[in-house]
């Protein structure tokens, strides 16, 4: 169970946000393989004040991951995602509240596939601690049933908040990643 620790955020100021994140321009996207879908979705999670908008999706991308060995006609998707985080609480969002539907179960964060992703020239994205700011890049994600849309959701699991008696509900935005 993740657990929220109040904070006061006043004095404190927000991390700048970095202008390199991203993917690296033309080399980051080799022309027939790797398809990018524009998304926009934000989502507010109104008990913390995080705003999280899933930003893009690029699909089509190539993979050792070891999902793929067993289902190579599967896809690794690298969902863009910005967080700006509430001032209120403490914590981190993680890159495994991310989800994909995977032929009706939900699916998360790649791990092994970090460094594919680097090596392709995208910032990856390392969770957000509420206290360091905004934070922008890219979750690696294997789904092994691909169709013309996914869907997805972002969900911060029922926190308990730390030294009070005090819960808060799960949140859960869905999101859709159009065909391209």
């Amino acid at each position: 169970m993740l657990a929220l620790t109040a904070c006061g955020g006043a004095d404190e100021a927000p991390a700048e946000p970095d202008p390199a994140a991203g993917v690296a321009e033309e080399e980051a996207e080799p022309a027939d393989e790797r398809t990018v879908v524009e998304i926009g979705t934000e989502l507010v999670d109104e008990e913390t004040g995080d705003v999280v908008t899933i930003v893009s999706a690029v699909g089509n991308n190539p993979t050792e991951y070891y999902a793929a060995s067993d289902n190579p006609d599967g896809e690794m998707v690298y969902l863009e995602v910005k967080v700006v985080p509430g001032e209120q609480f403490g914590g981190v969002v993680s890159q495994r509240d991310f989800l994909l539907d995977d032929g009706g179960e939900e699916v998360n964060y790649a791990s092994t596939a970090d460094e594919e992703l680097t090596a392709a020239g995208f910032t990856y994205f390392e969770g957000a601690p509420r206290r360091d700011g905004e934070a922008t890049g890219y979750i690696p994600i294997y789904v092994e049933q691909t169709g013309d849309a996914l869907k997805g959701a972002y969900v911060r699991p029922e926190v308990k908040v730390l030294g009070e008696d005090e819960t808060i509900p799960e949140f859960r935005g869905e999101f859709e990643i159009p065909a391209a």
